[in-house]
């Protein structure tokens, strides 16, 4: 029973530390703009703001 806990907890370290490694290089990504729909009455602008995370190269 002791060998299989021993051997649990090595396996969740591991797990663990290959997940810290996976994120260590997030970044945040962010942009804001408008959009502009024309339509039968004019255009109709629509702003967005967005924030995303990033994980590969640079920006």
């Amino acid at each position: 029973m002791k060998n299989i806990i021993k051997n649990l907890i090595i396996v969740l370290v591991i797990a663990f530390s290959l997940a810290l490694t996976g994120c260590a290089n997030m970044r945040w990504g962010t942009n804001a703009g408008v959009d502009v729909n024309w339509g039968p009455n004019g255009p109709r602008v629509h702003p967005h703001v967005g924030v995303d995370l990033y994980s590969g190269g640079k920006f």
